[in-house]
């Protein structure tokens, strides 16, 4: 399966994990729960045995109702197109084969700590009604980021139809027959007792780094298990307690009968076994078993003559009808050895070699030196891959099939065209992941210029209409951007002096926003320059705010002696007949204009209408409260323009 695919329209495949005897494993991302597991997936040599098919099923079904911390817990069962699957939790971890190479020698008590949590594992699938039939540390997981290390027992739903397969698959095979029981070895059906044959072996590998027996061909590790006596643990390593190595040779003793009963049993003694009450226990040797079924070797016959003796008369010739006899009871004998030569070449496996960018001629002279041939031949368009040379083979390169099996093949119909559509005029947000997404490189010039918005593109390097390649394709968009404008700097006049007409006209010359306050003086005359922010000859940016306030008089309410002032009576007299008065207004803003300038003008005892009372600038709705000076009776009235534009006007009664 390759990479990107999606098995059963939810799993996506991300890489492989390894490849074994009946299964391809994945890992993959569950798109519906955002987790990652491991797909295993029937290999493809085997999806047309529908025997192997039913087994795989029934039983990856049978151990989805398992739960033990210490078993790989089985998620889904499905079909994707014809190829049978399960899925399961995914152990980011090395098997147990790779963490005995990488961190022998193992203490003892954490050898006893694997190997019970394993015993846990399989004596709860025993109590279910499940025999592994494939126990090996290439089926346990290791999660070394728990502390202490956890391992989790996989491989239940193949075990057994990995079992019915013929012992002449000695490259899948080969594995496995290290840690088979000589019952099974002998043909006979898989039980509790042939795990916990298995079991041993595990340990005794945990202890020295080793399986017990080896040899060239699967046959040969087979007779071994069956007649040769285990290896002598303490001549391997002499520390190891005698409680342990007997755990050893009781779980695999040639006879069933002599081996623990139960994998709970075996576990109750692991338990135990590096207690210092049992270090003076005695080795534990199995009883042997005469196997009357052995082949006996003759003594040869004393073939020497007596010269003494008459010499004996040569034998009769053979007759005719006698030959006929002995050479059609010889045919069925050559018959049998022939089918079975061919059924052991028929089970044997290659590897599917690497196809990609050859042509199919040269694709099929590769599949022929490799025993396989040419399946189906489809097509598609593939950037990289010239038109008529392999894109990839299905199973994938490296995966084992039978001699004879056939191998589809994925051929290039020549790269994918795209006709270039126009860009200019867009902005290059909106086309940026489409043309990423078709395999554009993209290189981005900016230009300042104040005829397109910034973000437009104004140029690309491939015009409209073409039709390109667009895998790694190069595209120069230019794109345009606002001009910068150096602010220019003015130097503050000195107003001194001035009334508020000649410093708004100043203010529009020299391009400065204005904005007006009033207070009362005694010593600036109405009308005129009290103060100005920024102060005279200092530097402001053209746009910037000039702050000014205009003097509005004596204050009216301040009074005076009648010696020190001649009209302090007619002063106080007007004092006491004005009073002041607030008008609340909210001056509306215009969101369609950049800049919001307001300019007010009030009418009272001491302003007049034609005069400007106060500007400013506003970035939103803003209330402003009006102060009026008002005698008895006396009406006063406000103007609010806005741009230049009367927006708000009323009155107020004293």
């Amino acid at each position: 399966m390759e990479k990107g695919y999606l098995v059963g329209g939810r799993y996506e495949i991300l890489g492989t994990l390894g490849e074994g005897g009946m299964a391809n494993v994945y890992l993959a991302n569950d798109t519906l729960l955002n987790r990652k597991v491991a797909v295993k997936a029937l290999r493809y040599d085997l999806q047309d045995d529908e025997s192997v098919k039913r087994r795989f099923g029934r039983e990856a079904k049978a151990t989805s109702g398992l739960s033990n911390p210490n078993i790989v817990n089985v998620l889904d069962v499905g079909n994707d197109n014809g190829v049978q699957y399960i899925v399961i939790e995914y152990v980011d971890g090395p098997n147990l084969k790779k963490y005995i190479r990488t961190h022998f020698p193992i203490s003892y008590r954490e050898v006893v700590d694997i190997m019970k949590q394993i015993c846990m594992a399989v004596a709860d699938a025993h109590e279910h009604g499940i025999i592994h039939r494939d126990l090996k540390p290439e089926n346990i997981l290791v999660d070394e980021k728990k502390d202490p290390i956890q391992v989790k027992v996989s491989d239940f739903g193949i075990a057994l139809a990995l079992s019915e397969r013929s012992i002449t698959r000695t490259n899948s095979l080969l594995g496995s027959v290290h840690y088979m029981s000589p019952e099974q070895i002998k043909g006979r059906s898989a039980t509790v007792l042939s795990d916990i044959y298995a079991l041993g072996i595990i340990l005794f590998e945990l202890l020295t780094k080793h399986v017990p027996f080896t040899g060239d061909t699967a046959v040969t590790v087979a007779l071994k298990h069956s007649k040769e006596e285990m290896p002598d643990l303490k001549k391997i390593d002499p520390n190891i307690p005698q409680p342990l190595e007997n755990a050893v040779l009781k779980a695999t003793a040639k006879d069933p009968d002599q081996r623990y009963q139960s994998v709970r049993e075996m576990c109750d003694d692991l338990n135990t076994c590096l207690m210092p009450e049992r270090a003076d226990e005695p080795k534990f040797i199995p009883t042997p078993i005469d196997n009357l079924e052995e082949t006996r070797v003759m003594e040869p016959l004393d073939e020497a003559v007596d010269k003494t003796k008459t010499p004996e008369k040569k034998p009769p010739k053979m007759s005719r009808k006698k030959k006929l006899i002995l050479i059609a009871s010889m045919v069925p004998l050559v018959l049998i050895l022939f089918i079975i030569a061919m059924v052991i070449k028929s089970n044997q496996e290659t590897t599917v070699p690497d196809l990609y960018n050859l042509t199919v001629k040269q694709a099929n002279v590769m599949l022929k030196s490799s025993n396989l041939s040419v399946g189906d031949v489809s097509k598609e368009n593939d950037d990289d891959v010239d038109a008529g040379h392999v894109i990839k083979s299905i199973p994938a390169k490296g995966l084992k099939l039978k001699n004879g099996a056939y191998v589809n093949l994925v051929v290039s119909l020549g790269a994918t065209y795209y006709k270039m559509p126009k860009l200019i005029g867009k902005e290059y947000e909106d086309v940026e992941d489409n043309l990423k997404r078709r395999g554009f490189k993209v290189k981005i010039d900016y230009k300042a210029t104040n005829q397109y918005e910034a973000g437009t593109i104004i140029k690309q390097s491939i015009p409209s209409g073409k039709k390109v390649v667009t895998k790694n394709k190069s595209l120069t968009l230019t794109v345009a951007k606002v001009k910068a404008v150096k602010p220019k700097v003015v130097k503050v006049r000195d107003l001194t002096g001035y009334n508020l007409k000649s410093i708004q006209d100043y203010a529009s010359e020299a391009g400065l926003t204005l904005s007006t306050s009033y207070q009362y003086s005694d010593e600036i005359e109405e009308g005129l320059l009290i103060s100005q922010t920024p102060t005279a000859n200092s530097t402001i940016s053209q746009g910037g705010t000039l702050s000014v306030v205009i003097s509005k008089g004596a204050d009216p309410d301040k009074s005076s002696s009648d010696k020190e002032n001649n009209d302090s009576d007619s002063n106080s007299s007007s004092s006491s007949g004005t009073s002041t008065v607030t008008k609340e207004i909210t001056i509306p803003y215009d969101s369609s204009s950049s800049n919001n300038n307001v300019s007010i003008y009030i009418s009272d005892a001491t302003h007049s209408i034609n005069n400007v009372y106060k500007t400013m600038t506003i970035t939103g709705e803003t209330p402003v409260t009006l102060s009026f000076n008002l005698k008895d009776g006396q009406t006063g009235s406000y103007i609010v323009e806005r741009n230049n534009k009367t927006v708000l006007g009323g009155s107020v009664n004293g």
